[in-house]
């Protein structure tokens, strides 16, 4: 895959959340008024909480508002989202572009579907510190759930912030 970050003019990242690949089939809706206008299924080239990357040999005009729904895994919880399409890869002959589809960024997260990718990406990180934590001893010096839910979180925002990178901004 080829690594295409959003940079500002003076060269900073602009992505709110990483990108990763991905191999799944999005089923996707245009509609106007109560009518549905477009339905296609297409296949995705990655993925983040934000927004998603379509393998397309046809391309959908910029500021298109779309849902799109698909499943993270055969059998797992189905991702409703809608979003606008923010551009257009094409391939060009001669040039070294490598990929032909569109980006959408996601605007509004249909019931739980920004927890359910959240936890896609963020459950591995997150299951690696809570066994580190545990092993730490702290929790059985608190006496609540409520405490113990409390520390957790406050560990792992430290743990963060130590790191470099703060995932919850007050």
């Amino acid at each position: 895959m080829v690594s295409r970050k959003k940079t500002s003019s003076a060269g900073a990242e602009r992505r709110r959340f990483p990108r990763r690949p991905a191999d799944i089939k999005v089923k996707l809706r245009a509609w106007r008024r109560d009518d549905v206008v477009f339905e296609a299924t297409l296949p995705t080239q990655d993925l983040s909480i934000g927004g998603i990357f379509l393998q397309s040999e046809f391309f959908i005009k910029p500021g298109t508002r779309l849902r799109a729904e698909f499943q993270l895994e055969e059998g797992s919880e189905l991702v409703a989202v809608e979003g606008v399409v923010v551009r257009q890869e094409r391939v060009v002959a001669g040039s070294r572009r490598v990929r032909s589809g569109f980006a959408i960024q996601f605007v509004d997260y249909l019931e739980d579907a920004k927890q359910v990718l959240a936890r896609h990406f963020l459950a591995p990180a997150v299951r690696e510190f809570v066994e580190k934590y545990l092993r730490s001893g702290r929790p059985r010096k608190l006496r609540s759930e409520d405490d113990r839910l409390v520390d957790v979180v406050v560990a792992w925002e430290l743990d963060c912030f130590d790191r470099g990178r703060a995932l919850f901004k007050p």
